[in-house]
């Protein structure tokens, strides 16, 4: 009987099998590992890029209106435990210099100024304020009969081409200092800027008060002639600038005094936070506008 041959056939070992499967097991945890941080990261870089854009035009816009304050116009409230606090300051249209004032006696309506530069009229009933030598905060936002700032009824050029303007206030009134320049503000009402929880608003058109106003004030000033209130609430008055904050424990705005080598600085700290990425953003702002 002839014998039959058969091929020489190998396979896997039921122990090598598993091996191979362990180790191709290992290798696949690590490839979706690593393009899972990839992935992550790419995301994470994404979301600091975007909260780093935002913040910085955040704080730019900010900085940008305090180049336009009045000279020692700027407040800030004490800061929260939780973040909360407010910025305030009085922006300013123009300023110029005064031919004359009403720094004596019982006072008077009416200031003569060289032109301002851009032009600035304004009719009757206009809602700004002279302002001249300001040189403290308090005495600023008093708006009493001793005040550097007044209501003011009107800027007319009454001169035609003498480079003069006629300035009426809304009542007699008395600066207490005169300007060592002769420098005059034309000012507009104040504007705020808050944190309040994780949201950043812009305040303004809510008038003067002695006492500096937040979002919580009740009465803000109960013996000022103007109506106390609070904030605006809503559009127009209030609006959003940003959603992205937690400054929990950090003080937002911080006013450093002038000394005799420096004017005011402004000193900021902003935290921006979305989907656990942060970005802390810390920026100061040296007033150069000076009474």
């Amino acid at each position: 009987m002839q014998k039959r041959t058969y091929p020489d056939m190998t396979g896997f070992t039921l122990i090598e099998m598993v091996v191979a499967i362990l180790i191709s097991s290992i290798i696949a945890v690590g490839v979706i590992s690593y393009i899972g941080d990839a992935v992550n990261g790419f995301v994470s870089s994404g979301n600091r890029n975007k909260l780093s854009s935002s913040g910085r035009v955040v704080v730019d816009r900010i900085a940008m209106e305090l180049h336009n304050a009045v000279p020692n116009s700027i407040r800030v409230t004490a800061a929260q435990p939780n973040g909360d606090q407010c910025m305030e300051f009085v922006p300013f249209l123009g300023a110029s210099n005064y031919l004359s004032a009403p720094f004596t006696g019982s006072g008077g309506t009416t200031i003569t100024s060289i032109d301002f530069n851009p032009p600035l009229l304004l009719s009757s009933g206009a809602d700004e304020y002279a302002v001249i030598y300001p040189i403290n905060t308090a005495d600023l936002y008093d708006l009493d009969n001793r005040s550097p700032m007044a209501p003011l009824d009107s800027i007319v050029d009454t001169g035609g081409a003498d480079g003069i303007v006629t300035i009426t206030l809304d009542a007699s009134h008395r600066f207490p200092r005169r300007s060592p320049v002769d420098r005059i503000y034309i000012a507009q009402d104040p504007v705020s800027f808050c944190v309040v929880g994780n949201l950043l608003y812009r305040y303004a058109n809510y008038g003067v008060e002695l006492t500096q106003c937040t979002p919580a004030t009740n009465s803000c000033d109960v013996a000022s002639p103007l109506p106390s209130r609070r904030l605006p609430s809503a559009l127009p008055d209030r609006v959003l600038i940003s959603d992205r904050l937690d400054n929990t424990g950090l003080t937002a705005f911080a006013l450093m005094a002038p000394t005799l080598r420096r004017n005011a600085i402004v000193s900021m700290e902003l935290n921006f936070t979305e989907s656990n990425d942060v970005v802390r953003l810390k920026h100061e702002v040296l007033m150069r506008n000076v009474p």
